[in-house]
């Protein structure tokens, strides 16, 4: 079993940069229309922990969209894991399950730091390299899932938002007698600058005269 990878430390972020997060944050979810991949579009996502089909996150909400459980192989579940970088100066915010049909009550999602996730499929250990994990299903659409993982049991944890850097993502449906889907929404945002504060206060005064007129 490998050990847990030392990890940086999320960066500490102030009071007033935290709400300038959320306050953009809530905009961008309603302004961007943000990247979607899509397996039925770009193709099979990797089926490879060491080596996950690899996106770059961007501001606003990026959605990866995928098929897991039958497999073109007899008797072979079909894994998917993938990567997503989150560029220098913004946080990863949400990861919003947006859909999903699945065999039974859930299925899983896992998330490693780094480009490759080193847990194998069949593990059994509680402990592990991972920065959390989850269980979803159609009970969950509309969720935020960091929360779950964070404080997922034997998972090294993690603080959110998460800052910058590339993430693993390993997806898996332990039902492989028939195709199942998911959609999962990121939420990412810039964190602002020095002036960061006075960006905060001229949405909220932006909001103020909205709610006047």
């Amino acid at each position: 079993m490998p050990t847990a990878p030392t990890l940086t430390r999320p960066v500490a972020l102030s009071a007033a940069t935290l709400l300038a997060v959320s306050v953009i944050g809530a905009l961008a979810s309603r302004t961007s229309g943000g990247l979607v991949f899509d397996e039925a579009v770009i193709g099979d996502f990797s089926d490879n922990g060491l080596a996950p089909t690899a996106f770059v996150l961007r501001a606003g909400t990026t959605q990866v969209a995928g098929t897991f459980g039958a497999s073109p192989i007899p008797d072979r579940h079909d894994l998917d894991y993938v990567s997503v970088t989150v560029p220098d100066g913004h946080v990863l915010t949400r990861l919003v399950l947006l859909d999903a049909y699945v065999g039974g009550a859930f299925s899983f999602v896992a998330l490693q730091a780094g480009p490759a996730v080193t847990v194998p499929p069949d593990n059994t250990s509680v402990e592990t390299p991972l920065l959390g994990w989850a269980h979803f299903g159609s009970a969950s659409i509309g969720s935020d899932l960091l929360p779950e993982m964070a404080a997922s049991p034997g998972s090294v944890g993690f603080q959110s938002p998460l800052p910058a850097g590339t993430y693993s993502l390993w997806i898996m449906e332990l039902d492989s007698s028939e195709s199942y889907r998911y959609r999962f929404g990121f939420e990412v945002v810039a964190i602002p600058g020095p002036g960061g504060a006075a960006v905060v206060a001229a949405v909220v005064a932006l909001r103020g005269r909205r709610r006047r007129c």
